[in-house]
């Protein structure tokens, strides 16, 4: 089994939020976000629930991502040498980076590392330290993300125990250079799955080792757990008139009574609906009415029906699942999939080789056509920058005849 075939690097989760190094991570204005690692981060594309998160997370702030994360890759930058040496990958990785001129590096590295076992361990702190002085020299804020653990499923592939224990003894010495540099550190491999405190409802991986999109979308919350950037609640609790309301994570203006109207605007947008086929999740976005006659009382949002219950439930609240918050954060997620695929077609052309390498002398004169991409690509982060924003919408509560 080639182990940067299989390979994994991560992405995020810590510690506690006091665990982390200097003061809690954030996003400011203007910051320019890079990830590197390998086939992990760059899969995280297909998705987009990591970018979303955080995204979603500062709302009002023109932040901009770019995944440079390649499959198998190493801290040695070893997939990316392509027809060349090590050497040259490296180079090559460091030409990249700094072409985007980082103001925030999320690195995660050590899952196809593990595959070396314990003997493996001073070449990965060596190369290790090396990576972190490349990046570093960007001036840019570094988080150092460590590997997930293998995911245990059963005959008829691998039992994961001894390259889970492998996989804490990589994940420890990115702690220890993370500690000693004072960079973030976000542990996946204790946050999320078996040590995370509860069996998530289905597997994580498709075999063992790549996330699916229920992976992706489940780990989402854990890499804001890990930065120190968990959600609050969002909650309306409101009496029938409207009348000694209590609101979190929303606002609320132009209240009415006999039906119960108001306007409201979310401080941030949901996290988004579980992948198609994953469990049912409930959320943290509760409606609460109390004081309602006897009778059934439908929510409609901008005129169309949310969800229908008794003047009982509504009293004890009622879970939002839907409406259209959700449909926003989907078409957020959709752009912010478009973007990084027309990115990843910028740097990593599907015909390389005859436009920058070897082999240009055949069909080099159409590498000017691959900076045509930036356009597209600006377009696309001016979607985004709509999209993030939450909306106001119009709450309804009116009694079914």
């Amino acid at each position: 089994m080639n182990r940067f075939i299989i390979g994994f690097s991560l992405l995020f989760v810590s510690l506690a939020p006091d665990q982390l190094a200097a003061e809690e991570f954030k996003l400011v204005d203007g910051d320019r976000v890079v990830w590197v690692g390998n086939v992990m981060i760059e899969r995280e594309q297909r998705y987009g629930y990591w970018e979303l998160a955080l995204t979603a997370r500062f709302p009002e702030r023109n932040i901009t991502f770019r995944n440079l994360g390649w499959s198998g890759d190493n801290v040695f930058g070893e997939a990316q040498a392509r027809f060349g040496s090590v050497a040259e990958g490296f180079r090559h990785l460091k030409e990249h980076v700094t072409a985007l001129n980082p103001t925030v590096i999320l690195a995660g590295y050590g899952g196809n590392e593990a595959f070396d076992g314990e003997a493996g361990l001073p070449r990965f702190r060596k190369g290790l330290e090396a990576n972190l002085d490349m990046l570093a020299a960007t001036k840019a804020r570094i988080v150092l993300l460590a590997p997930l653990r293998q995911e245990k499923m059963g005959a008829p592939l691998p039992d994961p125990t001894e390259h889970n224990r492998n996989l804490r003894l990589y994940r420890d010495v990115l702690k220890e250079v993370a500690e000693k540099r004072g960079y973030p550190f976000v542990d996946l491999y204790t946050l999320v799955g078996e040590d995370a405190g509860n069996v998530p409802a289905m597997h994580l991986t498709d075999n063992g080792i790549h996330l699916t999109a229920y992976g992706y979308w489940k780990a989402a919350s854990a890499l804001e757990k890990g930065l120190g950037l968990e959600r609050g609640r969002w909650l309306i609790d409101l009496d029938k008139g409207g009348n000694a309301g209590v609101t979190e994570g929303v606002k609320l203006a132009d209240i009415q009574a006999s039906p119960l109207r108001f306007q409201a605007t979310d401080t941030l947008l949901p996290v988004p609906p579980a992948p198609p086929g994953g469990p049912a999740q409930g959320t943290d976005r509760v409606l609460r009415v109390r004081g309602l006659p006897a009778g059934k009382y439908t929510l409609r949002i901008d005129d169309k029906p949310v969800v229908t219950n008794t003047e009982a439930e509504w009293a004890t609240g009622v879970k939002l699942t839907r409406g259209p918050e959700f449909d926003q954060v989907e078409k957020l997620r959709s752009a912010i999939i478009d973007k990084n695929q027309l990115f990843f077609h910028r740097w990593r052309p599907q015909n390389e080789t005859y436009l920058f390498l070897f082999r240009k002398g055949e069909q080099g004169q159409n590498a000017k056509e691959v900076p045509q991409f930036d356009p597209l690509i600006v377009k696309q982060e001016e979607e985004i920058a709509k999209l993030r924003v939450p909306m106001m919408h119009r709450y309804e509560l009116k009694k079914e005849e």
